[in-house]
């Protein structure tokens, strides 16, 4: 039997395109692995029955939640943190229990609710053991709808308010479920506490969710055996709501909007980190117009230092120049003819006279030069180096260290 329609399944496949597209993407990227995990999760996902994740913190009632919505004690309950790993209840003939691995069972129960949806039992977001809080906070990309159950005694802690960001982050709808609303002296008590909840959802969430005040112990009682309890339990509309507002096309819409949540809530994060990266190389870029700059003003300057020193070897060759000049007029005489006939004389007498210690000078004006360039050229290049370095000490931390990062950085 066809469960989509042709055009859900052509919707469907265009998802999964453009979802994988970005799975390269993020990887051509060097994004860490449990980014990519949490987004190829959330397309296998659409294959899956519809996820409702049960988060909240513990002893806030959440195995008791499920276990009244199932009309069985499937899960334990108790005033300690009794869930240490993500349980998927699903549809099966008896109750049994698969443990997949340390964080993960999957159990089965002959529910009808379970043919529809797959209900997951989350740690609790304040459990001692932080490795929990952690098992919750990755299973949450995968759901396709998100009810936080907080207490009546303590509503909306601050454990609960961080939480509620990262599912905010991830783009997941959530539902308020307010639990034990039977240990409220009055109604009064109870319309304050709602008012709360809706004001403090609105401000971190962007909407104001949907709020269900319940007491899963009463309705629980209701079912099995105290009828008296049930409207006084509230159960009714929140379970109206799971079963009828979650109808098949409901759970359509929100299953194909579950990983689009991801894709988008990882897209925009990247899209800072390449926001950060363009900025930060656009500096670079200023900076190395401004070394270049400086380097054709040194570049000037040191050709017309340049030509200045090289005055003092043109002056040495001047003044043996001179000195020639004077020797010929001297030598060049008639009444010296004779003593020009002497070869060694007079060649001792030109490098005695006309040479003399030209070598010698012209070899320390050279040498002056050559020193002058070196240490010109040193003082350059600590400068270059060291306004390059200042650079990095300033941008040190403009980028999260991980390895796209550090490959970024390596690059530039």
């Amino acid at each position: 039997m066809q469960i989509l329609s042709d055009q859900q399944e052509a919707l469907l496949k265009e998802e999964r395109n453009l979802l994988r597209e970005l799975r390269v993407a993020l990887a051509n990227f060097g994004a860490p692995e449990e980014d990519q995990s949490a987004l190829e999760e959330s397309i296998q996902q659409l294959d899956d029955f519809f996820l409702l994740v049960i988060v909240g913190e513990f002893n806030a009632g959440k195995s008791a939640f499920i276990n009244t919505l199932l009309g069985q004690k499937v899960l334990k309950e108790g005033v300690t943190p009794t869930t240490t790993q993500v349980n998927i209840l699903r549809f099966g003939e008896s109750d049994e229990r698969q443990i997949v691995d340390d964080h993960l069972h999957i159990l089965t129960a002959p529910v009808d609710i379970l043919k529809e949806i797959s209900i997951v039992d989350t740690p609790g977001t304040n459990a001692v053991i932080r490795e929990h809080e952690e098992i919750t906070s990755n299973f949450v990309p995968r759901s396709d709808l998100v009810l936080f159950i907080t207490s009546a005694d303590r509503p909306f802690t601050e454990s609960e308010r961080i939480f509620l960001e990262k599912i905010r982050d991830w783009g997941k709808k959530v539902v308020l479920v307010l639990n034990k609303i039977d240990i409220l002296q009055n109604d009064a008590d109870l319309a304050q506490i709602q008012a709360f909840l809706t004001e403090n959802a609105q401000s971190l969430l962007g909407t104001t969710p949907d709020i269900f005040p319940i007491s899963a112990l009463q309705a629980f009682q209701a079912k099995q055996g105290q009828p008296q309890l049930w409207n006084e339990s509230r159960f009714e509309a929140l379970e109206r709501f799971i079963q009828d507002t979650l109808d098949k096309g409901s759970r359509t819409r929100l299953k194909f909007l579950n990983p689009l949540g991801v894709g988008k809530h990882l897209t925009g994060q990247y899209l800072d980190s390449i926001k950060g990266r363009l900025g930060l190389l656009k500096d670079d870029f200023n900076m190395l117009e401004d070394v270049e700059s400086q380097l054709d003003i040194y570049s000037d300057d040191m050709r017309r230092d340049f030509e200045f020193r090289m005055s003092d070897v043109d002056n040495v060759l001047y003044e043996m120049e001179q000195r020639g000049e004077a020797y010929f007029d001297e030598t060049m005489r008639l009444a010296r003819v004779f003593d020009l006939i002497k070869k060694e004389r007079i060649q001792l007498e030109f490098e005695n006279l006309v040479v003399a210690d030209t070598p010698q000078r012209i070899d320390t004006k050279v040498n002056e030069l050559i020193d002058w360039m070196v240490d010109s050229d040193l003082r350059q290049w600590q400068a270059v180096t060291e306004h390059i370095a200042e650079r990095r000490r300033k941008h040190k931390d403009r980028i999260v260290g991980d390895e796209a990062a550090s490959a970024f950085h390596y690059i530039r």
